[in-house]
């Protein structure tokens, strides 16, 4: 089904299309439960001066998930200790 406009905040689009595949993609799976937000594609100033991007923020009822997307091809797993 996908997540709804309302849990799901695009503050601007990505110019790179392996980002905004990666984005549709985790619009597309995460659930559109009203414990889900999500917002993709902005920015912040840390307290340097340094511009930081964020691909995007999960905010779940397990916690706050900072996504990080990459453009390098393969798999990556893991498994929980």
């Amino acid at each position: 089904m996908g997540m709804g406009a309302q849990k799901w905040s695009m503050i601007a689009e990505s110019p790179f299309p392996w980002e905004r595949e990666a984005v549709d993609f985790l619009r597309e799976n995460l659930p559109d439960w009203d414990s889900w937000h999500v917002w993709s594609n902005f920015e912040f100033v840390d307290d340097e001066g340094k511009v930081n991007e964020i691909d995007a923020l999960v905010l779940s009822p397990r916690g706050l998930f900072l996504v990080e997307i990459k453009s390098r091809p393969g798999e990556l797993s893991g498994r929980r200790p």
